[in-house]
């Protein structure tokens, strides 16, 4: 007779209970936004000129933020913003991070930093804690920062929320969050798809480089610019995505090279055809040639002739008048490698543009040289250019040390003027052509000269004794003569 075997029991197993993920709230992520001061040595101390605001991304001290906080000359930022501060400004000094010790009260400079990577088509930068506020020394692998992880901006959707953390200035010192909602994306030519995260969520220009955050807590952008319409405005982010391989290179102590900037072939020239009256809208050539202009002219054409060029280098042009600056255009070059006619021109609105000495400027490639520069009287009689006059060009150096002499002045005296009684008793109507010497001490004489008539001719610059003598030249010297010229203290 069989037994029953009666069955084994089988143990009860607990269930292992899943990790809870923790959402960062508020509190951590105000903790991980930062403020961030550029500042200039002035009579030895350290001035704030400026601040943005930086997010946290790593224990050991790297900080996300806009180039335009952290490196504001970084290639491609002036022409993506067309801002000539980002031509003729300088880099900060120093960079100074202010931690949030409480949401009640100013962030406390603590650190300082130094640029790791920057990248100026995307306005984006990285920067390493180095040293605290007074100088010292830190290990950046103790400093067990509050940070915040990455997200993939490429998860977002239309209407998914979006957290902004920064220091907007309006309204106090203390850090502000803002909430709202992802409103749309845009690309950009040369970045790509969801460049830019739109949202219609509040932030002022110092949330600059701030915290741009998802509903999990983790970073999806980084809040860069406003844009004013008609119907409110609309605040963009730029997409955490592009920002990986700069914090990667920072990361790794490796360089950093921006892909999406067109170095340029370094050896860009412009060459003053001639000023004009105007210029053929299809050839950029000129209409109604002139080597001056007469009061009450609406406006002042430049034409030069270009090569070395490569499409889409950065290339600004820069408007001044008795040296100060008027305005510049900054942009992507998209005319060819070489020309016979590029046309820039300065004008008011149809009305008379300002009497006085103007000086356009032509910068290009990554770091923005100047590549061409022309000044022109306004003022006067205007003079049609001459036929077969010869265009003076030249620099001036110091004769001790070599070195190129800026804003030094060269006149060119009507013929038969007497040089030292115009020295004595200087007069503007004395006056037959000007120039004056940029950064690297060139000048363009604002007028052809005539062959066959001797001109007398000064070139000085306080500090300096004047050379002098006089400009004769013959009917079979080149149509383009310059002049290598020096000064003595």
């Amino acid at each position: 007779e069989e037994t029953a075997v009666p069955p084994t029991p089988v143990p009860e197993v607990e269930a292992t209970a899943e990790p809870e993920v923790v959402i960062p709230g508020p509190v951590e992520l105000q903790s991980a936004t930062v403020q961030i001061y550029a500042k200039f040595e002035t009579r030895g101390q350290l001035q704030t000129n400026w601040t943005g605001s930086g997010t946290i991304v790593s224990a050991d001290g790297l900080i996300l933020t806009n180039a335009h906080v952290a490196s504001p000359l970084s290639p491609g930022l002036a022409a993506l913003y067309n801002e000539p501060e980002f031509i003729f400004g300088d880099e900060p000094d120093a960079l100074v991070v202010g931690l949030v010790e409480s949401a009640d009260l100013p962030p406390v400079e603590t650190y300082l930093a130094e640029v790791r990577a920057a990248d100026g088509v995307l306005d984006l930068a990285v920067i390493q804690i180095t040293e605290t506020v007074d100088g010292q020394p830190v290990d950046a692998d103790s400093l067990n920062l509050p940070f915040v992880n990455l997200g993939d901006s490429d998860l977002l959707n239309l209407g998914d929320e979006i957290q902004v953390y920064g220091f907007p200035g309006a309204g106090g010192d203390t850090i502000t969050f803002t909430r709202g909602d992802v409103s749309g994306f845009e690309s950009e030519d040369r970045v790509g798809t969801r460049a830019w995260i739109k949202t219609d969520t509040t932030f002022s220009p110092g949330n600059s480089g701030g915290l741009g955050a998802n509903a999990q807590g983790e970073v999806v952008g980084v809040p860069s610019f406003t844009l004013e319409a008609a119907g409110g405005s609309i605040n963009r982010l730029r997409s955490v995505n592009l920002a990986k391989p700069l914090i990667d290179a920072a990361h790794s102590g490796s360089s950093y090279e921006s892909p999406y900037v067109v170095a340029g072939t370094g050896s860009e020239s412009l060459e003053l055809v001639t000023w004009a009256e105007d210029f053929d809208s299809d050839t950029s050539c000129a209409i109604s040639p002139v080597s001056a202009y007469a009061a009450g002219t609406p406006a002042a054409v430049a034409v030069f002739a270009y090569k070395g060029m490569a499409d889409g280098e950065q290339f600004a042009v820069a408007w001044f008048l008795e040296d100060e600056l008027l305005f510049a255009d900054i942009f992507s070059w998209e005319y060819g490698k070489s020309g016979d006619c590029f046309a820039v021109y300065i004008h008011n609105q149809g009305d008379p543009i300002d009497t006085g000495m103007y000086e356009v400027e032509l910068y290009a490639g990554q770091e923005l040289d100047l590549a061409g520069s022309a000044t022109v009287a306004v003022g006067g009689t205007a003079v049609a250019a001459p036929s077969g006059g010869v265009q003076v060009d030249g620099v001036i150096t110091d004769a001790d040390s070599g070195k190129p002499i800026r804003e030094a002045v060269v006149f060119v005296l009507n013929p038969g003027v007497d040089l030292d009684a115009w020295l004595d008793d200087p007069s503007d109507a004395d006056v037959y052509a000007f120039a004056e010497t940029n950064a690297q001490g060139e000048f363009e004489l604002s007028r052809l000269l005539e062959r066959g008539v001797e001109y007398p001719a000064i070139a000085g610059k306080e500090g300096f004794r004047p050379n002098d003598g006089f400009l004769f030249f013959e009917a079979d010297d080149p149509d383009f003569i310059t002049l290598e010229l020096t000064l003595s203290r």
